[in-house]
């Protein structure tokens, strides 16, 4: 079977040349995430097949159903138990065996591309690519691997229904479809702090940039968790887009694409489409940042974490008072630190209000990724079917929250409850959440939903540039991420004198960030006819 081979490939490790689309990308998740993501942000999963699950299924009858094998990893989950109910209802609602191959979710796109360098006789059917590799796409397109579902779709109503056409037009290339995107809504990140570290010193809610300076620094100096112990900083978070509610509050946003940024963030100004990266607000923003970091209230260790369980290990030790995070991340943790001390609590807040009125957290773009079908897949109109189900209602409640009547229920009154299964199964529930079902977050009252719908309050700072490529970003855009990477770590630590802004956005445009700004305005213009 399909199943045994590939994950003979996934467990050998073997290098081997693939199809160029993949070579050097990085797994996200919804939230790296892609997303992080929804990027939420992915840990370590298991590598798993579904043999065992499916042939349980065809002995129960479903032995006519036509297989469909999917790649695909949901970060942040573990894998299936043996009673997995969930997939029962999958197979049966959308009528097909499911051939679930999971990769670990932490070199994803590597496992990506070790998988469609095999057999081709072997190929899978379907494959969800990750935020940030979504541009691999427009490769896989060019080699012709991929299957054109322009007709196909047609009869998937739900995807129709539920997905806007602005996301099906990124997946469309010379007018034709080549995958389903999995699209999301823009907020998706929230500020979080210690409210029982406010409470223990007195302190109110921070709202402008100069009260979060006050509050940082009290969680820093003042002894918070009242241990006795200099072990305390104001703020700690994931990497560069951690920092990322501080540049907002200059009206600039992150310019390093981390977790569930797909490449730099740009914004108009005049017409004129300009990268974040060289923005001088940004640079405003870094002298606070650095005038904080030399003030001891920055964890120095930001820069170097780099996955959830980095920043939890840091949370379970009471190191920090303030982080910024995907909406999935404060909930967790706060149940796990409560687990040892049921006195810890974290509150949602708005981001700080800088010194002209600006505010905001980072705007996601549009798609978290995107599913493509292969060339040679053995019953395309089973994989359309089995994608459309999975934006159908049901589709999006069972894969979010499980199945009806056994992980949730609808009261009289039309709202959603969770049952106790739900929370017995909360470790793998999303396992099988391929594409970012709003839907069903906003409604079920879950441990998370509070946090979802709090993000939804933020203004966001958004990627005026969402959707266009070019190939100076394929040629210079690694290049030019790293270099920003080091520059603007040496800006925040002091290694390198803010005076040197100028020369550092010389470099950054003759590196090839002059000629991805020429090319990325001339799509944009013809874009807009």
């Amino acid at each position: 079977m399909k199943k045994k081979v590939l994950a003979m490939f996934l467990c050998c490790g073997l290098v081997m040349s693939g199809l160029t689309g993949c070579g050097g990308s990085s797994g996200g998740g919804e939230g790296a995430q892609n997303t992080q993501t929804e990027n939420e942000q992915p840990a370590q999963a298991e590598e798993n097949t579904q043999e065992e699950a499916s042939e349980s299924a065809d002995a129960g009858g479903s032995g006519d159903r036509p297989t469909v094998s999917f790649v695909f990893t949901k970060g942040g989950f573990e894998g299936y138990p043996d009673n997995d109910v969930i997939l029962q209802k999958i197979e049966e609602a959308a009528n097909v065996t499911l051939d679930h191959i999971a990769p670990p979710s932490a070199n994803y796109a590597e496992q990506v591309n070790l998988i469609l360098s095999g057999d081709k006789s072997e190929l899978p059917d379907l494959v969800r690519l990750n935020a940030a590799m979504f541009n691999d796409l427009y490769d896989y397109v060019d080699q012709g691997a991929l299957m054109d579902m322009t007709e196909l779709v047609k009869d998937c109503p739900n995807i129709l229904k539920n997905v806007p056409q602005e996301a099906l037009d990124r997946c469309t290339v010379d007018g034709k479809l080549y995958a389903i995107p999995m699209f999301c809504s823009p907020n998706r990140y929230n500020v979080v702090i210690r409210q029982d570290w406010l409470d223990n010193l007195g302190l109110e809610t921070p709202v402008t940039l100069e009260d979060y300076h006050e509050v940082m620094r009290a969680f820093t100096f003042d002894d918070p968790d009242g241990n006795g112990q200099n072990d305390t900083y104001g703020f700690s978070g994931i990497s560069m887009e951690a920092l990322d509610f501080l540049y907002g509050a200059f009206g600039a946003m992150a310019p390093i694409p981390t977790y569930n940024a797909v490449n730099t963030y740009w914004y108009l100004e005049d017409g004129e489409l300009k990268p974040q990266v060289t923005n001088p607000k940004v640079k405003e923003a870094l002298e606070t940042i650095s005038a904080w970091y030399k003030e001891g209230l920055i964890d120095p260790e930001f820069i170097t974490c780099t996955t959830d369980d980095d920043l939890n290990n840091k949370a379970m030790k009471n190191q920090f008072g303030i982080s910024y995070h995907w909406w999935t991340w404060e909930p967790k943790i706060e149940a796990q630190l409560q687990e040892v001390d049921p006195n810890i609590s974290f509150s949602r807040i708005a981001p700080p209000v800088g010194p002209n009125g600006d505010s905001g957290v980072r705007g996601v773009n549009l798609c978290n990724g995107c599913v493509m079908m292969l060339q040679g897949a053995d019953n395309p109109e089973a994989c359309m079917r089995l994608m459309d189900w999975m934006y159908s209602e049901e589709g999006m409640m069972t894969t979010y929250t499980g199945v009806e009547g056994i992980h949730w229920e609808q009261k009289e009154d039309g709202t959603y409850v969770t049952l106790p299964q739900f929370d017995e199964d909360a470790s793998w529930i999303q396992w099988y959440s391929v594409f970012e079902a709003e839907w069903p977050l906003l409604q079920v009252e879950t441990p998370l939903v509070q946090s979802r719908r709090d993000s939804f309050q933020w203004k966001t700072i958004n990627n005026d540039g969402d959707g266009l490529t070019t190939k100076a970003e394929v040629e210079y855009g690694a290049d030019l991420q790293a270099f920003s990477m080091e520059s603007y770590t040496n800006f925040i630590t002091g290694k390198t004198s803010l005076d040197e802004w100028d020369k550092f956005v010389e470099e950054w445009n003759s590196r090839g960030g002059a000629q991805w700004t020429e090319e990325i305005n001339a799509e944009y213009k013809d874009k807009r006819g």
